[in-house]
């Protein structure tokens, strides 16, 4: 009876519009979705507070606060490095300054950086003008104007969320412009033109906005006119998931680029001249994430999710093409290909790293979870390509802070076991240490390994597998497994990186603990069609293969399901929180942070509506009852015994909104399972950093190791 009346649902309009209102109707935590009511915030403050009565009361409370405290004032996380002609520019963040520091360096002629100074600190900041202020610093190559790059343009966020105050900043005095170029706190995106033009998009004034509330209208603001007279150049469609600004070049040939998202996976890009005159580029719209890769200071860099024709060739989804911005006078532009990727081999360059110097590229190849380093320039004819290092297993590459006025770039060293390391890249020179972290944990007590299982269609399934050496067959391990696939995303090895919760994750390995982390169907480990294998109506198989991996630990006797806990963030944090309702057998704990979890309603909270392409419509009839089988606040089930859930979110983050958080943990609750629930007044959508917040982190870190580890 049930599978019959399902079926006709599957095939009914009237059927899905009446189960999505009888779902409304039952919906009784509706009110939890709004993130500032006051009604929902006193209810988050006093869950948080019965969280951290609970867990902080506990035996191993106060000596995990202290280790947690040790080892951030011990190790200090290695800063992101941008290198901008003469200058080279980081932002530091350390125990002492959690907020972090701005800091600037001079170059000498080999490259090499000098004595780091000071240009602005954050919590100094907070502290003169009385706003909890985060730094947004990415992306310095277009926040700050070439070729001298003293001015940026630097973003400043309230608490942490997306929207931020954009505020014109001089590196060579330390200050803030007077007079200088100002937004107040939005959702925008803006890049140089000129010394007196910024391309913007903004979302103040009741500007138009796309699907997911982000700005649809580019602008072309002169230094010295009101924002609101800034003349509008370019409107996205109001069905747009988002409108991304970039740029490329200096000087006469500088341009800005717009990056029209239709969805996630469709693109169209323009170019922007200081007149404000746009030109669409010719490219296929079939892009991988985001659109634009890189610029070099004439070329467009993107990749073809799907098999497309360019100027007359048929060429493979996966290829890396190039779009010359500039052509000489009188010629086309036109797209030259700069790499095939080779047979079992997959370019994440969105995520693992694509970089452009001045005319160069380089960039890092996977293929079966281990990396290859890369670099093209153009030649006469077409990209010339040179192998670089080979990583082994468990180690990631990642390159990054390409110098838009030289050849030089940044090329970080990691892994699980492997303290980060960053070295200068200069064609023809032997790599330069710029600098490495210090060891925070006895690494040769562990190994990594790379393993695989068999999926439910028979597809196998690579992971990642860190244990401690002395592991004995049949004493099942204490075992956290993590993962994210959806958008493509790809999640590399880091060594006490955000994806395991920073410094935190020491005090597990310290305790004889293993990580997992499969790279399931929807990443972007096997390229596109990985992707597209678990988009949509086929969200399930990404979640089946987690399960496979996870019944695979188990039934070797690896692990139990009473040592085994799941962790994530944002769709990650979906993953977790899908995986304990679907399957709370196999969990002995759930950590699902920042998470959707309402999929009927996601379009209705923070930017959701943007990821309609991932996800489906809920509001389709094809869509909505796929939405419902796995969506976590949906299936929670009374009498059913779940593991013990730990729920992490910010008041302020609104791009997924703090509603899925709650609302999963009032469900939770309502059925008299074991939860914890915390919100932070700040953090957006970052939350769970270990340097900021030691205090949630050391609640995350006392909820796994009481659950899951034996001894304490």
């Amino acid at each position: 009876m049930r599978f019959r009346r399902e079926l006709l649902c599957l095939i009914s309009v009237v059927c899905i519009a009446t189960a999505t209102a009888r779902a409304a109707e039952r919906d009784d935590l509706l009110w939890l979705e709004a993130p500032k009511s006051e009604r929902a915030l006193d209810w988050a403050r006093e869950q948080s507070r019965e969280t951290k009565d609970r867990l902080s009361t506990l035996p191993i409370y106060g000596g995990i606060a202290k280790e947690l405290d040790t080892v951030l004032k011990q190790s200090t996380p290695s800063p992101e490095i941008t290198l901008l002609g003469a200058k080279a520019v980081r932002l530091l963040r350390d125990a002492a300054r959690p907020h972090g520091v701005l800091q600037v360096a001079r170059r000498g002629a080999d490259g090499a950086i000098g004595p780091w100074k000071d240009a602005l600190d954050v919590g100094a900041l907070r502290e003169r003008e009385g706003k909890p202020y985060e730094l947004q610093w990415y992306d310095a190559r277009n926040l700050c104007l070439p070729p001298a790059f003293d001015r940026c343009l630097l973003r400043l966020s309230p608490g942490g969320a997306d929207d931020a105050e954009l505020r014109e900043f001089d590196l060579s005095t330390g200050a803030f412009v007077a007079d200088g170029f100002k937004v107040p706190a939005s959702r925008e995106f803006a890049v140089w033109l000129d010394n007196d033009h910024l391309l913007i998009a903004h979302s103040l004034f009741g500007s138009a906005k796309t699907a997911a509330g982000w700005p649809a209208i580019a602008r072309l603001w002169h230094r010295g006119e009101p924002l609101e007279a800034a003349r509008s150049i370019f409107e996205a469609a109001p069905t747009d998931a988002i409108m991304q600004i970039s740029s490329l070049g200096s000087g006469n040939t500088r341009r800005g680029i717009l990056i029209r998202a239709l969805d996630y996976s469709t693109f169209e890009i323009s170019l922007v001249n200081a007149a404000g005159k746009v030109s669409a580029v010719d490219l296929p719209k079939a892009l991988k994430p985001f659109g634009v890769l890189a610029a070099t200071d004439r070329d467009l860099i993107v990749q073809l999710s799907a098999p497309a024709s360019v100027d007359g060739t048929m060429l493979p989804a996966e290829t890396l093409l190039a779009y010359d911005a500039n052509p000489p006078r009188g010629s086309k532009p036109r797209a030259e290909v700069v790499y095939l990727p080779r047979e079992g081999e997959f370019l994440d360059a969105a995520f693992s790293g694509l970089v452009a110097t001045r005319t160069g590229l380089s960039f890092v190849v996977n293929q079966h979870l281990t990396q290859r380093l890369i670099s093209a320039t153009p030649a006469a004819t077409g990209w010339r390509i040179r192998d670089g290092l080979h990583a082994l297993p468990g180690t990631a590459l990642r390159v990054a802070g390409g110098d838009p006025m030289g050849e030089d770039f940044v090329l970080q060293t990691t892994g699980f076991l492997i303290p980060t390391k960053l070295e200068l890249m200069r064609p023809n020179t032997e790599p330069r240490l710029i600098e490495s972290e210090s060891p925070a944990f006895d690494a040769s007590r562990f190994i990594v390994e790379v393993k695989s299982a068999a999926a439910k269609d028979g597809t196998l399934i690579d992971y990642y597998l860190l244990r401690p050496r002395n592991t004995v067959a049949g004493q099942p391990v204490p075992t956290l497994m993590t993962g994210y696939g959806a958008f493509g995303v790809s999640l590399p090895p880091g060594y006490l990186d955000f994806v395991v919760g920073g410094r935190a994750f020491k005090l597990w390995l310290d305790r004889g603990g293993a990580l997992v982390m499969p790279a399931i169907r929807g990443g972007g480990e096997r390229g596109d069609a990985w992707h597209k294998a678990a988009m949509r109506e086929k969200r399930q198989v990404s979640y089946d293969d987690f399960i496979a991996v996870t019944e695979s630990l188990i039934k070797s006797g690896f692990t139990s399901p009473a040592k085994l806990g799941v962790f994530g963030s944002s769709n990650g944090g979906l993953l977790a929180a899908t995986l304990g309702t679907e399957r709370p057998d196999l969990f002995g704990a759930v950590v699902s942070d920042v998470p959707l979890t309402d999929m009927l309603r996601y379009p209705e909270m923070g930017m959701g509506a943007a990821w309609m392409d991932e996800y489906g419509d809920p509001r389709d009839p094809k869509y909505q009852p796929v939405l419902r089988s796995y969506s976590p606040f949906h299936n929670v089930k009374d009498g059913m015994k779940y593991p013990p859930f730990f729920i992490t979110v910010s008041s302020q983050d609104n791009r997924v909104g703090p509603g899925h958080a709650r609302k999963l943990a009032g469900r939770l609750e309502q059925v008299g399972a074991p939860v914890y629930f915390f919100e932070d007044s700040e953090g957006g959508h970052g939350v769970s950093d270990a340097l900021e917040r030691p205090d949630l982190m050391a609640l995350r870190m006392t909820f796994l190791i009481s659950t899951l580890m034996a001894t304490h």
